[in-house]
């Protein structure tokens, strides 16, 4: 009985193997953050107060994901909390990673002054006292962004305009004095708020809308309640829906 022997060509074994070696290689392809399952449970441990595991898990995002702001200042923020992995440098890089990606967010403001925060525990960590004018800088800095936010929520509570903030009377312009009067300041009663909406665009999820209208993604489930009557699940969003936005909740 003869037996035949099947013989394949060198060309077809490489193939082979070729195709074997692309097929089941990882690609690294950019992904989406809010649906990284990662980022979930980042924020899933820092509802839970893990803080050090919400840690690791956003430092996995920004890794593998380009596209990922909202992990960069998360990162920023437990590098400047957690006393054993306190690194200001490192946070500051993670800030200035989110600007970049954000530089339109409602955040940006406060990731700056973030930054400046960062910058002084730096300084005050070099030795001797070389830097006391620049840190006197950043104190000013500081000092003034904050009483910049007070003057525009004292606007806000008496109902004037904030675009007229660079109207007020400059500094030592002389005025007529009027008689006090025993009359209250009457303040005008706040508008009551109304829904707005939102067309889904390409690439759009609810963590993203969270943040274009309330400056943060904490408030997904606001959203989502508000359209139940048009989504099945908070990831049955469809390019063309409109979407209700309601008022940000009272704090």
């Amino acid at each position: 009985m003869k037996i035949r022997i099947l013989t394949i060509p060198l060309f077809a074994l490489l193939g082979a193997s070729f195709f074997l070696w692309t097929g089941c290689g990882s690609s690294d392809l950019p992904g989406i953050e809010e649906n990284d399952s990662s980022y979930e449970r980042g924020r899933a441990h820092l509802r839970q107060g893990n803080d050090e595991e919400a840690l690791d898990e956003f430092l996995s995002v920004t890794r593998r994901i380009i596209q990922s702001p909202q992990s960069h200042i998360e990162v920023g923020r437990l590098l400047m909390k957690l006393d054993n992995r306190r690194d200001p440098v490192a946070a500051i890089y993670h800030y200035r990673r989110f600007l970049q990606l954000s530089p339109e967010s409602k955040e940006a403001a406060t990731v700056e002054q973030l930054i400046v925060t960062a910058e002084r525990e730096i300084i005050r960590k070099l030795p001797g006292e070389p830097y006391v004018e620049h840190l006197e800088a950043l104190r000013l800095r500081e000092e003034n962004h904050g009483l910049k936010r007070e003057l525009s929520d004292m606007r806000v509570r008496l109902g004037l305009p904030l675009e007229s903030v660079g109207s007020l009377q400059p500094v030592g312009t002389a005025t007529p004095l009027s008689p006090p009067t025993a009359s209250p300041i009457v303040v005008p009663p706040p508008k009551p708020s109304t829904p707005r909406t939102h067309v889904v665009q390409q690439g759009d999820s609810l963590y993203a809308i969270s943040r274009k209208f309330y400056g943060d993604s904490a408030h997904i489930d606001l959203i989502y309640n508000a359209n139940r009557d048009v989504l099945v699940n908070k990831r049955s969003l469809k390019i063309g829906q409109k979407l209700r936005i309601p008022p940000r909740p009272a704090p």
